[in-house]
């Protein structure tokens, strides 16, 4: 046999090497507990009980205990790295846009939104800052 045909006689029988498959980004929807807040680089944590919730049509909910909960609408971004996350609260007539970042690792989500301004570079909310910079653990499901 010829090598070319003895090659390609052993690429076609060669099993295909498959790309791995490939994982979908992990997930903001759920439940989360606050574990720390900072604004502007000064320890803020939210009152125990709270909770912050993001549904999969696109509401991100904080509920401190004895209240209703204040909702707003997000918008993620998972291509960009860091990712993106806005959050869009209307005051009347007119919708203010919060820009931030965020990262998953594992049950933790990391939020640092700029309540001013443009959106983070990084996760940090240094003193005079008008960031947020909140750190979540996902709810135990009962």
């Amino acid at each position: 046999m010829t090598p070319l045909l003895l090659g390609l006689a052993i690429g076609i029988s060669a099993p295909a090497v498959k790309d791995p498959p490939k994982k979908d980004p992990p997930s903001i929807v759920g439940e989360w507990v606050p574990e720390s807040a900072v604004i502007g680089g000064k320890n803020d944590p939210p009152p125990a009980g709270t909770t912050f919730e993001f549904t999969k049509d696109g509401k991100a909910i904080m509920k401190e205990p004895g209240s209703k909960g204040d909702e707003m609408k997000f918008i993620v971004d998972l291509k960009k790295d860091p990712m993106e996350i806005d959050l869009k609260e209307s005051a009347g007539m007119k919708e203010m846009v919060m820009p931030g970042i965020f990262k998953i690792d594992g049950d933790t989500l990391t939020i640092c939104i700029a309540m001013v301004g443009d959106r983070p570079k990084t996760f940090t909310s240094p003193a005079n800052s008008t960031n947020i910079l909140i750190t979540l653990k996902r709810a135990k499901k009962d």
